[in-house]
Formats: C-alpha cells, structure tokens, sequence
C-alpha cells in the first residue's frame, strides 16, 4: 500500500515538472494522523470499545520498538504466534520472542510498525501493512496484542 511519501515519490518520478507535481500533490488528501485514524466505528467493528485503547498501544509499541526493548515487545504479543517467514516460525511464549527477536523484528517489520498508521480492513482486522511486511493485531476481550506477523 502506497501512501503519504511514498505516493508523493512515485508521483515525482510519474510526472517530472515541478508545476505538475505541485498540482498532482494539491490532489492527494493527507495522510490520517494517528489521533483521527481509525474513526470509532473502525474501532468498534474490530472489538474496541474506543480507539484510545488503539491509541495507546500502538504509542507503547512503538516506543517498544524504536528503543529495542525486546521484552516490552514480547509482552505485547498474542501468544503462541506463528511469524509468517519462509516456511514458518513458532513462537510458544515470551522467552522464545525475545530469542527470536532479531530474525522477527526486520527492518521491514519494524518499518511497518513504526511508520505506517493503523487501520481495519474490510476483514475487521486492524492492521499496519508497510512494503515488505504486516503486523496483524487482534482483539481478545478488549485487550490488544499482535496476532501475526508476516515478512515478504
């Protein structure tokens, strides 16, 4: 999924002249901040009674992640996980994630989680889908955790 930046560069390349770029990017809506992106229904229709539970989590789970703090990380994980790379990686418990850490928070996993906005797709999952990777967070009884993990 292209978004922010990422369409404002291809349209760089798209397009050449700098009058034409400034009317192509006059074009693109601004990406949603975290504090207005998902709206309420979003939230609700995924299992959350309000988005400011979304809100927070992702907030710790990117400081998590930007500091390196494989434990933190590990606790926000719904456990066993499989990490969708090659052919699979079984994750039983918290020790194991903190194990793992390096072959499961890539570069592209942590790019997904650190610059891309949540949102819920038309599935109801709440997802943060970056180039190469996705981070999948599910819902149990109104508590968030990451539920999958996928590395292209």
């Amino acid at each position: 999924m292209m978004r922010g930046n990422g369409l404002r560069k291809a349209l760089v390349l798209a397009v050449g002249t700098p009058l034409a770029l400034s009317l192509a990017l006059a074009c693109i809506p601004a990406s949603p901040s975290l504090a207005d992106w998902p709206t309420k229904a979003d939230c609700a229709s995924a299992g959350l009674k309000n988005c400011a539970a979304l809100t927070a989590f992702v907030k710790e789970l990117r400081a998590a992640v930007a500091a390196g703090d494989k434990q933190a990380v590990a606790a926000k994980v719904a456990y066993p996980i499989e990490v969708q790379l090659g052919d699979g990686l079984n994750v039983a418990g918290p020790a194991d994630f903190v194990r793992q850490y390096d072959t499961i928070m890539t570069p592209a996993v942590r790019d997904a989680i650190l610059k891309e906005d949540p949102f819920v797709s038309p599935r109801k999952l709440i997802q943060m889908v970056g180039e190469k990777a996705q981070v999948w967070l599910d819902v149990d009884k109104g508590r968030l955790l990451i539920g999958t993990i996928i590395i292209e």
